[in-house]
């Protein structure tokens, strides 16, 4: 898959083939715009150009690219017997027509993944020695300048260094194939210079191609198709200028990454004329050996070929042998498997999986190689698979109470039942483990005071009361229920509705109200007998309230000094409490407090006034 669109590939690509064609026409000015050359020999009888891809053939390059960052070096050897021989129209060789006879080659490259899409290359092709020379039969001599007539061809030559960039369109995991496209610059060693003898070109040479690859398990196949560009040479019958080049190759794995079998079509048509002799068909074949155990990076190229059709450059045979050192191919997660073929090689994962870790399509926490359904959701208490619902009610069966049976959701897949045999369904029985009437929903009828009367006949279902009064009470015990009593904290008769003749108190949250004042002799604690009736009342409300505890507080007017009133208004409060005391209530219950004229009810202005604010008050503390 590629990492990035193809629009940016294509950017990159055509940036840096469109630098390699400015140098070419800058640096390197094409043939005819140089000096006119006299030298026959300025054109390449070399056929075999090994790029050194490590995912491809001998000469033949695959779709792919190195990846960033990966690099490829190699250096190949190889030896062509009479790769460039004069012969008669019938195909005879012509004596002394070996323009080269023998030529011992090698090919120094080098390549760099500047992308994960996009290689940059090149290449030193240089002939390290070579045998043969010019013809002095005067019927081919005229094609060459007076002073090579009869020379010898042997020596040293530098090729044309070679430029190129290679970018990958499309990648096999995504789009079934491999697809590259590639640009090639050669650049003349020499201009105007020595002769060439069939080493090289007087201009540039550009060559741009196409490369297909697709791997078939224990094969790779490999298809190139390319035009190439040269200065133009007029050499006896050749004319060459323009030429379409291909190849088809196959590798064969015999041993994974370890030995491999290759086998290439070669060939080539000159655009300029349609003759035969500018027209080669090779076969090239051989093995690649691994030698590193688990590292394919070092491989040793040894092969051969010979000529299916000879044209110009196709000896009688040629053999090869060579090196090359391309870090790829690595079993990274160190799985066992390759990451050419290793779906997540960053990632440990079994053979069985291609490498990855098992997954869980379903995503229901189990890996697809243990989940008995993988593509459905299910617990691993079921192997993965979705609980059935076997009596079809909307609960699966691992938490349908009754699996066989219908029933709601709401009653754990079972039927509703009716647990305390009280007629109702305990779905609409409010006390399902209760026996109860229907007219309470299923529940018993509930005492809410304990009082032993029901609340359905209970008058006052919160508060306790006897049976005789329907659950009410009689606070006052005047034998009148508090809800018929008027005065039910203070004793009464029934003509009175419960209060008595003269009613003297009043009990509020806060306070046990007194209606008529306590009255004391002048300037005394003493209580005046008048006031008795109103106390007494007080003793039956705190009598009748055994919880309620009051304070006792005492105030009086502003007549006098503040010390005399203060202790005065205390000697009053405590003399109320003894009297309460000697009535019966538990002195726990009580407090005294005496304010003085601390705290006036009204402005002590008038004489009425300072007589309400000599007062007593029985506050509640708490009850």
């Amino acid at each position: 898959m590629l990492k990035f669109p193809i629009h940016r590939l294509k950017g990159h690509f055509l940036s840096a083939a469109a630098l390699l064609l400015v140098m070419g026409v800058c640096l390197f000015p094409a043939r005819e715009a140089l000096a006119q050359s006299n030298d026959a020999t300025a054109f390449t009888a070399q056929r075999f150009r090994p790029w050194h891809d490590p995912n491809g053939l001998f000469q033949s390059d695959s779709g792919k690219t190195l990846g960033k960052f990966k690099y490829t070096v190699g250096l190949l050897f190889n030896y062509a017997k009479d790769p460039l021989v004069l012969r008669t129209q019938d195909g005879a060789r012509i004596n002394g027509g070996e323009l080269i006879g023998n030529q011992f080659a090698a090919d120094l490259t080098f390549g760099f993944g500047i992308l994960n899409f996009l290689d940059v290359y090149l290449a030193i092709p240089m002939t390290i020695f070579q045998t043969g020379g010019i013809p002095s039969d005067p019927q081919y001599a005229g094609n060459f300048l007076q002073d090579d007539v009869g020379k010898s061809t042997d020596g040293f030559f530098l090729g044309d260094i070679k430029l190129g960039v290679k970018g990958q369109i499309l990648r096999e995991k995504k789009h079934f194939l491999n697809l590259a496209l590639r640009l090639i610059l050669s650049l003349p060693t020499s201009l105007g210079g020595a002769k060439k003898y069939f080493n090289g070109e007087d201009g540039v040479s550009i060559d741009a191609g196409l490369m297909v690859s697709k791997n078939f398990g224990i094969l790779d196949l490999v298809l190139n198709f390319g035009y190439r560009y040269m200065p133009k040479s007029d050499f006896l019958s050749l004319v060459l200028q323009h030429e379409l080049n291909y190849s088809l190759g196959v590798s064969v794995h015999v041993i994974k990454n370890r030995l491999d079998i290759i086998g290439e079509l070669a060939g080539a048509a000159t655009l300029e004329e349609a003759k035969t002799d500018s027209a080669p068909f090779d076969l090239l074949f051989g093995v690649r050996i691994f030698p590193l155990k688990n590292n394919n990076a070092l491989s040793i190229n040894v092969g051969g070929g010979i000529p299916f059709y000879a044209a110009y450059g196709s000896p009688q045979f040629r053999v090869f042998a060579g090196v090359m050192w391309a870090p790829r191919d690595q079993d990274t997660d160190k799985d066992g498997l390759m990451d050419s073929v290793d779906k997540c090689p960053k990632v440990y994962g079994p053979k069985e999986n291609q490498g990855c870790p098992w997954g869980d399509r379903d995503g229901d926490g189990l890996k697809d190689n243990v989940d008995k359904c993988p593509d459905k959701v299910g617990p691993k208490e079921n192997k993965g698979c979705p609980w059935p619902d076997t009596d079809g009610d909307g609960l699966t069966d691992n938490v349908d109470k009754c699996p066989k049976k219908k029933g709601p959701k709401s009653n754990n897949g079972c039927p509703w039942g009716d647990r305390d045999g009280d007629g109702l369904k305990d779905n609409v029985d409010k006390c399902p483990d209760k026996a109860g009437p229907k007219e309470n929903k299923g529940c018993p009828w509930p005492d809410t005071d304990g009082d032993g009367v029901l609340d359905k006949d209970d008058r006052c279902p919160k508060k306790k009361g006897p049976k005789e009064f329907k659950g009410c009470p009689d606070s006052d015990k005047d034998k009148i229920p508090d809800p018929d009593d008027k005065c039910p904290y203070v004793p009464g008769v029934k003509e009175r509705n419960g209060c008595p003749k003269v009613v003297l108190v009043k009990v509020t949250k806060k306070s046990i109200q007194i209606l008529k004042k306590i009255f004391f002799r002048t300037g005394s604690a003493r209580i005046r007998r008048r006031s008795y009736p109103v106390l007494n009342q007080v003793v039956t409300v705190l009598k009748n309230f055994p919880k309620i505890r009051v304070r006792v507080e005492g105030h009086t007017d502003n007549v006098g000094s503040k010390k005399y009133n203060k202790g005065l208004s205390q000697r009053r409060a405590k003399s109320v409490r003894r009297f309460l005391m000697k009535k019966g209530i538990d002195a726990g219950r009580l407090e005294s407090e005496g304010y003085g004229m601390e705290k006036p009810l009204v402005p002590n202005n008038s004489r009425k006034n300072r007589a309400k604010n000599r007062r007593v008050e029985f506050n509640i503390i708490s009850q």
